[in-house]
């Protein structure tokens, strides 16, 4: 069997997953943010929570090291290829964000979502909203900035 066959494979679902994680936040973000019943919002927050870990963060992760098992044994080397190397660094940004950013930040808005479900004041409801829409669409962006990376690459 061709490894790169495998590494394609495993590369493509791992991608497909993480983009799932990316809409399905969207999406739920949408939802949460037009009701305004505050133990709805508060699962809409946990489903996201959930779902950057286990389709989000790992995805994510898996991602990267298939895309890195992928270009060695089709020929592309880190040393000659500038395109290679900036996806590493755009695919490292995103792990970033979605480790510190995202991740904790929707676990921010299921918390206080929760607390505001039980009778508590919403503090700080909208600046944790504003800080976690922001990184998720940081994240997108760098999705989409690696996916044109790996289009648009220089042929040599």
């Amino acid at each position: 069997m061709n490894l790169s066959n495998l590494w394609l494979f495993l590369h493509l679902l791992f991608a497909f997953a993480f983009v799932g994680s990316l809409i399905l936040a969207e999406w739920c973000g949408r939802a949460a943010r037009r009701s305004t019943d505050w133990k709805e919002r508060a699962l809409l927050f946990d489903i996201i929570r959930r779902s950057s870990g286990a389709a989000g963060l790992g995805p994510l992760i898996m991602l990267g090291v298939f895309a890195n098992l992928l270009a060695v044994t089709t020929g592309h080397r880190m040393a000659t290829e500038v395109w290679l190397r900036w996806a590493n660094g755009l695919w490292l940004v995103a792990v970033f964000v979605m480790a510190v950013l995202n991740r904790p930040g929707a676990t921010r808005l299921a918390n206080i979502a929760r607390a505001a479900a039980g009778g508590s004041e919403p503090a700080g409801y909208e600046a944790a909203l504003n800080r976690w829409r922001l990184a998720n669409l940081a994240q997108t962006v760098l999705y989409l900035a690696q996916l044109a990376l790996m289009v648009f690459r220089p042929r040599g």
